[in-house]
């Protein structure tokens, strides 16, 4: 009998208290935070040609942009077959700028409601509210896609993870840091595009694929 609780005595004090427990408890939440998104490995070839195949697609997110304004925005971005529908809204849901362009029309609404038009989105778009953004490369380079691109280089996933390109007088390059494995084919899910005195965040929440 003595020995039966001098047993029970030991099992219990090899039981930690419960201060020990809830730290344990939280090491391995902190654990399972911090693993990183899994990755999976691709043939450039293949995935070029699943990129290529998108024609109809969404992107749901943010911008931050940094040049002579600095501001952040609720971005959308719409392709359909020879269409592109860009929508940047304030954090309150207002409208700062609404972008349809075709390939022969481009029309823009700022932010008091008035309606532009044009032939040249990015003209539109830096004429109107000063902003630089390269519109017409946007279709293909923010589904990781290197249409036209001077120079482009693959990361580790054989994905693009870097392009550049001289649109006019300026030298854009895009830097692709993060992608979205839960889509197929994979697209990019944090970028930074950046020209001379501007860099523009791109951190897109969710796709759609249609």
């Amino acid at each position: 009998m003595m020995s039966s609780l001098r047993h029970a005595r030991h099992l219990l004090n090899r039981i930690p208290p419960r201060a020990s427990w809830f730290a344990l408890i939280l090491t391995l939440l902190a654990g399972c935070a911090t693993q990183p998104p899994p990755t999976v490995q691709t043939d450039w070839e293949s995935h070029q040609q699943a990129l290529q195949s998108l024609s109809d697609y969404q992107a749901t997110g943010k911008l931050g942009y940094k040049g002579k304004q600095r501001f952040g925005a609720n971005l959308l971005w719409q392709t359909a077959p020879g269409q592109d529908h860009l929508l940047l809204t304030n954090f309150l849901g207002s409208t700062l700028l609404k972008l349809d362009a075709t390939p022969s029309r481009v029309t823009l609404v700022d932010n008091t409601g008035k309606t532009h038009q044009g032939n040249n989105a990015s003209d539109l778009v830096f004429s109107l509210t000063g902003i630089n953004l390269p519109v017409e490369q946007m279709r293909d380079w923010l589904i990781g896609l290197p249409t036209a691109a001077d120079t482009y280089q693959l990361n580790n996933e054989n994905r693009v993870g870097y392009l550049a390109k001289r649109v006019g007088d300026k030298m854009w390059q895009l830097d692709y840091n993060e992608y979205d494995y839960s889509v197929s084919p994979a697209l990019p899910k944090r970028m930074v595009l950046s020209t001379a005195g501007t860099s523009i965040t791109l951190i897109i929440h969710q796709w759609s694929i249609n």
